[in-house]
């Protein structure tokens, strides 16, 4: 099966090939600068099966990895926020006198 790195970058082609590992074998070839070759090892009966898995897969990374980029400074502000406001629960209270 050959994957196109300009949709799929190298993490996700990495993550999905890992994801996959404990059923099937497939080994990564690069054709060309854009183009990598996914061998899927497995009986033919099973191959298409795989294919389609993989390409399921791949797809799910991909979109994670869109959702993690367009949340990343949604994510980094709620963290500021919620240690600020810890810190703001730390400070003691002067006292009225």
């Amino acid at each position: 099966m050959i994957v196109d790195k300009r949709i799929y970058n190298d993490a996700c082609i990495s993550k999905a090939v890992y994801f996959l590992s404990n059923e099937i074998s497939i080994v990564r070839s690069f054709i060309s600068d854009n183009e990598e070759l996914l061998d899927i090892k497995c009986g033919k009966e099973l191959k298409s099966h795989y294919e389609e898995r993989l390409i399921n897969v791949l797809n799910d990374y991909k979109l994670r990895g869109i959702i993690e980029s367009e949340t990343h400074d949604i994510k980094t502000i709620l963290y500021a926020k919620a240690f600020i406001d810890d810190e703001e629960l730390d400070m003691p209270e002067e006292d009225n006198v």
